[in-house]
């Protein structure tokens, strides 16, 4: 349930705009030495002063487009002109040409029904939308509820100083949880699985460390895949194995490995979407009253935060299909040009003061968020039910809670791919 991209990260992880050849940045960092904006908007608005879809640098060497224009975002990613699956559409890296730095290259590697295109992509995303149907949703539900009583339960214990990390104490427990039990993972697994999920995330990590997680989180993925195949329980993964075989075109067991990464990207997703909302609402009380009134839907709100910060950033890379040119904006795009969405919810011609938090926005709000056109995210009701859950449970048991730092300086994630609080402090009464 892949949370699709939205804009970049701030501090440490931004892309930059380029000014020349490329060079390769350190790690996760900031390509070229350059800063990072503050704020996703102030970002934004660096792109979009040289256009609607800018070069900028990232690391490994790769220049890519950033797309800012909000419709010129979504008119190439309803149809045929753009892709994501980089061994066929990203010339020199099919034929291993190209230098893509670690950082980059577990994210283009994997080919499942996000990284693939044309029919190959309804091939591999059918098993995924059967798996998580809405009649799974709502069997997870009581689920959900209870994991997050759970979780609540334990912040009552917390002492009579009140104060806990919603990252760490809450919003990472309840995703995680969840997907242990959709997935079938034996608990014992759950911290050496949690950790490695992490990793896929920290870019500042460097190259190694990356490929390093990836590497244990697709060999747990490959035992549970040939679990299912001897014994398919009632679960994500026995769904899917049932899924696949039922297809015309049965999938095999690295395949059915890969389309799970994308339910793993969303867990970690998922949690910070968890967070945000809540730094949201928790900083804006006049919007919070709206919501716990009842005069604006949870639904709502969440929305609105994921249009103003996405908790996935520039990863995986789209590139173009052939060549083409935008008729709209005059944009030309080359065969292969990678392309990534940088702050377009953002953009001041859809939404009128865009980074103001307005959970009854005029018109209403929409997020690439869950992505757009073909690749919209098959497990995009489980995450919003997640949320919903979370968010709303947690006000309701702390309806005086509040945020022990203002949001500015509050710590965020060194990654270009996640976009998010590594802390939130907050005072539960």
């Amino acid at each position: 349930m892949t949370l699709a991209a939205g804009h970049e990260s701030t501090d440490g992880g931004a892309a930059v705009l380029s000014a020349g050849p490329p060079s390769a940045p350190p790690g996760g960092g900031c390509p070229r030495g350059a800063t990072a904006a503050r704020t996703n908007g102030q970002e934004g608005q660096r792109l979009r002063a040289l256009g609607p879809a800018p070069v900028v640098d990232m690391p490994g060497a790769v220049q890519t487009r950033a797309v800012v224009d909000l419709a010129l975002a979504e008119r190439p990613s309803a149809g045929p002109l753009v892709s994501r699956d980089a061994a066929r559409h990203w010339p020199g890296y099919r034929e291993g040409a190209r230098s893509v730095d670690g950082v980059i290259a577990p994210w283009t590697g994997s080919h499942n029904a996000l990284n693939s295109y044309g029919d190959d992509h309804w091939e591999r995303r059918a098993p995924i939308a059967a798996a998580l149907t809405r009649r799974r949703v709502e069997a997870m539900t009581p689920v959900i509820e209870s994991i997050v009583q759970d979780v609540l339960d334990g912040l009552d214990g917390v002492g009579a100083q009140r104060k806990v990390d919603l990252v760490q104490s809450y919003a990472l427990f309840i995703p995680h949880e969840v997907i242990t039990r959709l997935l079938g993972v034996p608990a014992e697994h759950l911290p050496a699985f949690s950790a490695a999920a992490a990793g896929l995330f920290d870019t500042s990590a460097g190259a190694e460390e990356m490929t390093r997680s990836m590497g244990a989180v697709l060999a747990f993925l490959d035992q549970l895949v040939s679990g299912a195949r001897e014994h398919p329980g009632d679960n994500l993964v026995g769904d899917l194995v049932r899924a696949a075989d039922a297809s015309g075109n049965p999938l095999s067991d690295a395949a059915l490995r890969d389309q799970l990464m994308l339910i793993i990207a969303g867990t970690e997703a998922t949690a910070h979407a968890i967070g945000t909302l809540l730094v949201h609402l928790l900083s804006h009380p006049d919007q919070l009253d709206l919501v716990t009134s009842g005069q604006v839907p949870m639904e709502d709100a969440l929305t609105e935060s994921l249009r103003l910060r996405p908790p996935i950033a520039s990863v995986p890379l789209r590139f173009a299909a052939r060549q083409f040119e935008d008729a709209r904006s005059g944009e030309q795009f080359g065969e292969g040009d990678p392309i990534h969405i940088a702050g377009a919810d953002l953009h001041p011609e859809r939404y009128e003061d865009p980074e103001r938090f307005d959970v009854r926005r005029e018109g209403g709000s929409r997020s690439l968020a869950f992505g757009y056109g073909p690749h919209v995210c098959p497990g995009a009701a489980l995450a919003t039910r997640e949320i919903v859950i979370a968010v709303t449970r947690f006000l309701e048991r702390y309806p005086h809670a509040r945020l022990a730092l203002a949001p500015e300086p509050l710590e965020q994630t060194a990654s270009f791919i996640s976009n998010c609080y590594t802390s939130i402090a907050v005072e539960l009464s």
